[in-house]
């Protein structure tokens, strides 16, 4: 009788989504805007995630050319009442981007000029980092930060934040953005800038997914250093005593000791791996002079035994394809890069570092429980405040004079905890989220209620769990601007707005 019930229910649904499924098709196919559907060759790869431990499963992609063939979609869409996501690399920690029954796919937007006259690049919100990180250069050498991964897109990266191991020293991706060409989710097109549609350039910057789709972005410029010394220096430290007290020196040197020109970081990786590394964008002698009292402390904890030194002076091409780890140039089509992971972030107000109470438990938790079989895992901390750091130069999302929703202007680190099967493939053994989680809850309730950083997304926390972390005080404007510029909620994140 239930199983009857059941079926009652549900058949009637499935009946109203494939009416609104071809009500869809139809009007995509009446604008002439590309389509896939699942009987297409190419539907697997176009909506494979990159995090093969989730599952997605849209009606629909678009693949538009053009913004005349965004604005069409979206008003399909808009009269259909379908939800729709933004897909630009599709590196996202959840899968968003592929989160919605119609998913826009915007690999068609590749553009990357330079008007050297103002130092504004214009760039695509397909584009993939090293692609654009490699034509700026060609086109005048210059750079915008901009995260390590290569193939990561800038729709999302310079929509949420945009961490590279340069924001110290220009801010964040999204700090450069001067102006945004979108289109709203009833497929009206827009710029937004400082100057015009002001909230919804606020929001754009920092919580973009939701608000409307970007086609391009113009974006301040620099330029990029001549000579930037990657480094990295690794010690296995015996207890986990010596390893909670080498991380409370290292973290403190960022925050006291760290100029902007430092890009740091500090790493902890399996066999007891306690890496300190970054990039120095300047002459190799003064970086020696700026870590030699971090390192001397660090030796000397280590018993006097020297770490394992990797250490490059090179140009700027040659640095990010060192911090990417392959290659910078990525397919633009084709692109076929994927883990099978669980991630989770903090980020530490800079006035407050974790204590040395808290890492000394959650190192003697390292130490003492392996993990799962068969699991790769990480902690990077990366220094966000610091001497000088342009990120936290900017005004805080609730200020006035803010030009973004990007919350956190008074981070020390930003730490995220990875968790990955060892082969990078399915299947997913929970037992590696819950190592996961273990690792954080480690550091007891000093970390309970920090922010955490919206490009890890993590996808167990409730839509209400994850606004407050991500976006803060800001969650109020936030929800007041998404009512106004897209009331139906045709743009879809599951935990943005």
């Amino acid at each position: 009788m239930q199983l009857i019930v059941v079926l009652q229910f549900l058949i009637p649904l499935a009946a109203a989504f494939n009416a609104r499924r071809s009500a869809l098709t139809d009007c995509l196919n009446a604008a002439s805007v590309p389509i896939l559907l699942t009987s297409s060759p190419s539907w697997q790869g176009a909506t494979k995630p990159y995090n093969l431990r989730l599952t997605v499963n849209p009606a629909v992609v678009t693949i538009p050319r053009t913004k005349a063939e965004v604005e069409e979609a979206l008003k399909c869409a808009y009269s259909t009442n379908t939800r729709v996501s933004a897909k630009s690399g599709g590196h996202s920690y959840s899968a968003s981007g592929l989160s919605g029954n119609m998913v826009m796919d915007m690999v068609e937007f590749q553009e990357v000029s330079y008007d050297a006259s103002t130092t504004i690049a214009t760039v695509g919100s397909g584009v993939r980092l090293g692609n654009m990180a490699t034509k700026l250069f060609q086109l005048g050498e210059r750079g915008i930060p901009h995260g390590t991964c290569s193939g990561v897109g800038i729709g999302g990266h310079a929509t949420l934040g945009g961490f590279g191991l340069d924001s110290r020293l220009w801010g964040l991706t999204l700090d450069t953005i001067t102006s945004i060409d979108a289109v709203l989710a009833n497929g009206t097109a827009v710029t937004a800038s400082s100057s015009q549609n002001r909230d919804l350039f606020w929001a754009l910057r920092g919580a973009g997914p939701g608000f409307a789709v970007v086609t391009s972005f113009k974006m301040k410029t620099f330029p990029a250093p001549p000579v930037n010394v990657n480094w990295a220096y690794t010690y296995v430290y015996s207890t986990a005593q010596k390893a909670a007290k080498a991380y409370s020196i290292a973290q403190a040197f960022g925050q006291t000791d760290a100029p902007k020109e430092l890009g740091y970081g500090i790493l902890f990786f399996p066999g007891n791996q306690f890496i300190v590394r970054g990039v120095y964008y300047g002459p190799k002698a003064n970086m020696d002079r700026i870590l030699a009292p971090l390192l001397e402390q660090l030796t000397s904890l280590n018993d006097g035994k020297a770490p394992k030194a990797v250490v490059n002076t090179q140009g700027w091409i040659a640095s990010l394809t060192e911090l990417d780890g392959t290659t910078l140039q990525t397919l633009v089509r084709g692109y076929d890069k994927h883990d099978t992971f669980y991630a989770k972030s903090i980020t530490t107000k800079e006035s407050a570092p974790l204590s040395l109470t808290a890492l000394n438990s959650m190192f003697a938790y390292l130490y003492t429980n392996p993990a799962p079989p068969n699991t790769w895992w990480m902690i990077i901390s990366n220094l966000y405040g610091g001497p000088g750091s342009v990120i936290n130069s900017f005004p805080p999302s609730t200020d006035p004079a803010s030009t973004s929703s990007y919350a956190d202007r008074d981070s020390g680190y930003v730490l995220q905890f990875y968790g990955s099967t060892a082969s990078t493939r399915p299947p997913f053994n929970n037992q590696i989220m819950t190592y996961v989680k273990s690792m954080v809850g480690s550091l007891g309730d000093e970390v309970k209620n920090l922010p955490a950083y919206a490009p890890y997304n993590d996808p167990e926390l409730t839509r209400a769990e994850a606004q407050q972390k991500y976006w803060g005080a800001g969650v109020p404007r936030l929800k007041a601007i998404k009512s106004q510029v897209d009331p139906k909620g045709i743009l879809y994140n599951p935990q943005g707005f």
